[in-house]
């Protein structure tokens, strides 16, 4: 290629690159004009507004309306196959992994972010865009569901389980995660609470499987507000803080006379085990969370075997630590939803403090 085919090359590369940006900035403001005014109310002015282009740059890459708004549900349709589906058929033979996988993908703030999930809704909700969405997505929402049966399937015949409808259970699956989407359409993103929401997820799959999913737990940092969040709950992982949360009541507990240890990362209903003088072996469940105002909670499956809950709460660059019998947890937890198969329980992060005083820095384990 001579230097004057090359330099009139790169023009045309950058041209075709622009394009493809400026294409993208129409999608991406076009889902953000769906969520705020839905499929009926979205106009190609307050596209262009949000995208701060030129009305008349629209007809450059869409013929209509309605073909920019298919083209944001299919970018949408796109990025969950990239981003969930895919991965999830590396790890069809380890059933157990993908299931897990396929919560934490699912609930990604990236994929499931109040701004999109209620895009997905819009197009399914109105009824002058329901043929549109089943056009673009109906056979993507069928392959999905028979990659989750199919997981499930595995499972139950790895597992031994043949009592398990895996139908069904897959369905369960499913809903689960439809019915966390649908509230977090309805929520403003400092008030998500996704730890609890995969927590919800994994308690249902624990119900049917409890010795494939007994055994991955951890401390769940639930997500809050951008004022409240402590930088020593959000710097670190979820399983990491987890840890250094139970190896902290540990230490608080052998400091106060009580020899404990952090149990193996394995260790099925608890996190650490405490030995008072003259008692039986105390086992003791670690749950941690940052501290804000609403909803968040911090949640436990009744199917974990513990006679202790220690809350870690972070409150600003400070923390506080309530150790409370098991039977006074039970009298003031709250159970998620009604379904007897959800065997989880929740105690709002707001109301510790205040319903469980009386056993802040219990590291004597008074009873």
């Amino acid at each position: 290629m001579t230097t004057e085919q090359s330099a009139s090359a790169t023009p045309r590369a950058g041209e075709k690159l622009s394009r493809a940006r400026q294409r993208q900035k129409l999608i991406d403001a076009c889902i953000s004009a769906l969520y705020l005014h839905g499929p009926s109310r979205t106009t190609i002015d307050k596209v262009v507004a949000i995208a701060d282009m030129s009305p008349g740059i629209v007809n450059f890459y869409f013929e209509t309306k309605a073909a920019l708004m298919m083209a944001a549900l299919e970018y949408l349709a796109n990025e969950f196959d990239e981003r969930v589906v895919a991965p999830l058929g590396a790890l069809q033979d380890r059933p157990v992994e993908a299931l897990e996988r396929l919560i934490e993908l699912y609930l990604d703030p990236d994929i499931a972010s109040p701004r999109k999930v209620s895009v997905w809704y819009a197009f399914w909700g109105e009824a002058t865009s329901r043929r549109e969405y089943f056009t673009i997505c109906g056979k993507r929402d069928l392959a999905f569901a028979d990659l989750v049966r199919d997981l499930v399937a595995r499972l139950v015949e790895q597992s031994g389980a043949d009592h398990l409808d895996a139908d069904a259970v897959a369905l369960g699956l499913i809903g689960a995660l439809e019915m966390i989407w649908q509230e977090i359409a309805f929520q403003d993103e400092t008030h998500v609470d996704r730890i609890a929401a995969a927590q919800r997820c994994h308690a249902y799959l624990r119900s049917a499987f409890p010795a494939q999913f007994a055994l991955h737990r951890d401390g769940g940092v639930p997500h809050a507000s951008e004022h409240s969040v402590s930088p020593s709950a959000t710097s670190h992982s979820t399983r990491l803080i987890g840890d250094a949360c139970a190896m902290l009541v540990a230490a608080e507990l052998t400091l106060a006379g009580v020899p404990a240890l952090k149990a193996p990362d394995f260790w099925p209903g608890y996190n650490v085990i405490a030995q008072p003088r003259g008692r039986d072996p105390q086992r003791v469940l670690v749950k941690s969370g940052t501290f804000v105002r609403g909803a968040a909670s911090i949640s436990y499956s009744t199917l974990d075997v513990f006679d202790w809950l220690a809350f870690v709460i972070f409150v600003g660059e400070s923390r506080r630590c309530f150790v409370v019998p098991r039977a006074v947890i039970e009298a003031n937890a709250e159970k998620f939803g009604s379904e007897p198969a959800i065997n989880l329980r929740e105690n709002r992060i707001d109301d510790v403090a205040g319903q469980f005083a009386a056993f802040e820095d219990n590291f004597c384990l008074r009873e």
